[in-house]
């Protein structure tokens, strides 16, 4: 896929972001290398997004796990869709991503069934069962 000048901009400002929080645990005596391990990269590739590279959805979910960056693109905000979990004595740093569904149906349509099929413990499909 082409990287559109959105994206490019996104990618600046991540580096920009992400640049003093790299440059504070290489301070606290972390390698590059540890960082970037820590960040789903290697040291290259992290030298590559502090660079401006693009970086990958993994990447930027795990700077928001390790640093709680949050980088909006364009002008969406992402932190604002993650829910985090009540602690109940353990620790957890799960967390989960909401979603908006907008489903759209003809006026004609006369049944719309939206059912939440279970796959396993706490894993859902969802499926939907438009009829006329």
């Amino acid at each position: 896929m082409k990287k559109t000048d959105e994206d490019r901009r996104f990618a600046a400002r991540f580096a920009s972001a992400l640049q003093p929080l790299v440059s504070r645990d290489r301070d606290d005596g972390k390698s590059l290398a540890e960082i970037a391990a820590d960040l789903g990269v290697t040291a290259a590739g992290l030298q590559k997004q502090l660079g401006g590279g693009t970086p990958s959805i993994r990447t930027i979910a795990l700077a928001y796990k390790k640093y709680r960056l949050s980088v909006p693109y364009e002008d969406i905000e992402f932190t604002t869709g993650i829910a985090r979990r009540r602690r109940t004595g353990k620790k957890s740093a799960e967390g989960q991503l909401l979603l908006p569904l907008d489903i759209t149906v003809p006026a004609s349509c006369k049944a719309l069934v939206l059912r939440r099929v279970p796959q396993s413990v706490r894993r859902y499909t969802l499926k939907l069962t438009v009829g006329t």
